[in-house]
């Protein structure tokens, strides 16, 4: 995959644009478009609730349970891998906290595990512009 660019998307409620961007995910046949925030503070990758019942997830059937810090403390999740794809680029493997919460209380995030590690992020924020780059193996 070569290096997209992407725009910070605006948002009325903040004086600057957020890296967001438009994925892919897919949990076998199920497959969904899904809006994320690239943060480069974040912990881990971040699924909301409602976005795993989207792709077909059964919350009873989850075993791998994660202890999750910040605002999410208390918040039930567990781990859970999805085929993740960014514009034309290949499907990647990503890990997610598959958290307790809806889409309207926590945004769908791509954290240092794994969405980090598997891409290369520039961050250019006085230009409010990022790129994404598969990193090479």
């Amino acid at each position: 995959m070569m290096m997209q660019r992407f725009s910070y998307t605006q948002n009325p409620q903040f004086p600057v644009g957020m890296p967001l961007i438009d994925i892919q995910l897919s949990n076998g046949p199920k497959s969904l478009a899904v809006s994320a925030l690239v943060d480069s503070g974040a912990a881990l990758n971040i699924l909301p609730f409602d976005v795993g019942i989207e792709l077909g997830l059964v919350w009873e059937n989850q075993t791998f349970l994660i202890d999750l810090g910040g605002v999410l403390t208390g918040a039930q999740a567990y781990a859970v891998l999805l085929q993740a794809q960014i514009t034309n680029g290949q499907p990647t493997q990503l890990a997610f906290a598959w958290v307790s919460r809806p889409s309207s209380e926590v945004r769908l995030l791509l954290g240092q595990v794994n969405f980090f590690q598997e891409f290369d992020i520039h961050f250019y924020g006085n230009q409010q512009l990022f790129d994404i780059e598969l990193k090479s193996h």
